[in-house]
């Protein structure tokens, strides 16, 4: 797969036009918590997430594991929910911030995470509700970052042992910096997205290009990549731009800022990559 360049100009009207047979009706059923615990018996976090079921779900659906970034659950999920849930695709938004951290000085390591998101791969597949075999993982920066993490095998075996991990990974500026110095990211196979803009004040506009080249080089493994000229990161958040301190940002400088051309055109591009890739096989 090749990695593709959206100009700024049309990509609202396409993005309108794309997603107008995905947005229409209710989308889903009425949420249920989960409550459950991280796999990492060093750090056995007590978290929780809300299921949200698609309205018309015959039988065992398909399902995604939803993770905020480091602000917690905010409109950026609210953003894409509804159009999953109406695609047929179960949501599981996860929270893996309160009782835990507070912000970026506190956030826990990238290890840690990642014993949680597999916490939450298992939770989903105790359901009836739920096939077990097509259930993804999706997030935002922190949760981006996590969502790669998720799809490199070492991890898939230290956390699900003989188990498979997650059938598909859709990612939004993860933070692909600290990805470039491991040793080894051999993927699991499984489909990957990731979304970015040029203007992110993590690096992205060039991390993830080179992130990108690495995996193709180094395990002939192809990611799909969406680059937005001039978005920021956090570009789906619909809230007043923001500055705001983040080690893990160039020279501590975070920074997020909405830009609907963007954020409208990766919704119906992000829903019909989790529809083809979880697709019964």
């Amino acid at each position: 797969m090749m990695m593709t360049k959206y100009p700024r100009k049309s990509r609202l009207l396409a993005a309108v036009l794309l997603a107008a047979p995905i947005l229409s009706g209710r989308a889903f059923s009425a949420a249920t918590t989960i409550n459950f615990t991280s796999l990492d018996k060093s750090h056995p976090f007590k978290v929780s997430g809300t299921l949200y079921l698609p309205e018309k779900n015959p039988g065992p659906c398909p399902a995604v594991v939803m993770v905020h970034g480091t602000s917690g659950i905010n409109s950026v999920g609210t953003f894409y929910r509804d159009s999953i849930l109406q695609a047929g695709i179960a949501v599981f938004e996860v929270d893996f911030k309160t009782g835990i951290f507070t912000g970026t000085r506190d956030r826990p390591l990238p290890d840690t995470l990642v014993a949680m998101g597999f916490a939450a791969l298992k939770e989903l597949r105790k359901l009836p509700a739920i096939d077990p075999n097509r259930i993804g993982i999706m997030g935002f920066s922190m949760g981006g970052h996590l969502t790669v993490n998720a799809a490199f095998e070492k991890n898939r075996k230290l956390w699900m042992g003989d188990e498979k991990g997650f059938a598909t990974h859709a990612a939004f500026y993860p933070v692909c910096k600290s990805f470039l110095r491991q040793s080894d990211c051999q993927p699991t196979g499984a489909p990957m997205i990731i979304f970015y803009g040029t203007k992110d004040a993590y690096g992205e506009g060039e991390n993830v290009p080179l992130f990108k080249r690495m995996l193709a080089k180094k395990y002939h493994f192809e990611v799909t990549t969406v680059e937005y000229a001039g978005a920021c990161h956090d570009f789906n958040r619909n809230e007043p731009p923001l500055s705001y301190y983040d080690p893990a940002a160039i020279g501590g400088k975070g920074y997020m800022a909405w830009d609907p051309e963007a954020a409208n055109d990766s919704l119906p591009r992000v829903v019909t990559f989790l529809r083809e890739t979880l697709a019964a096989r």
